[in-house]
């Protein structure tokens, strides 16, 4: 008799409206982001709404793209290191020189 490999689905659904989320938050439409990883809008559409799986390839690129911590997705009972939204402000924050940090901490930029 022959066992049966018991199996985790995964609902990409969450993910999925984390990459819309982010997408839209960097003022990307469905076309922009698939010229960007070479797939179409329709294929982008089905990942965000429905939760399709993309190929490990979108998948890297996309999250990656956006900065998204797929640990809270993948562990969600789980306090994650970094958050996505963490993750996201940190990078914008690295785009800031530093006379930019000085006025969002509050400090004179006069020295």
């Amino acid at each position: 008799m022959r066992k049966t490999k018991e199996t985790h689905t995964f609902d990409f659904k969450p993910l999925g409206l984390a990459i819309r989320e982010a997408r839209e938050g960097a003022g990307l439409f469905r076309n922009d982001l698939g010229d960007k990883v070479f797939y179409g809008e329709r294929h982008i559409a089905d990942i965000e709404n429905i939760g399709s799986h993309p190929s490990f390839q979108l998948f890297h690129d996309l999250v990656t793209m956006f900065n998204i911590s797929v640990d809270e997705y993948f562990y969600p009972a789980e306090k994650v290191e970094k958050s996505t939204a963490r993750r996201q402000i940190e990078t914008s924050l690295d785009l800031l020189s530093d006379n930019e940090l000085k006025i969002i901490k509050g400090q004179s930029t006069v020295s």
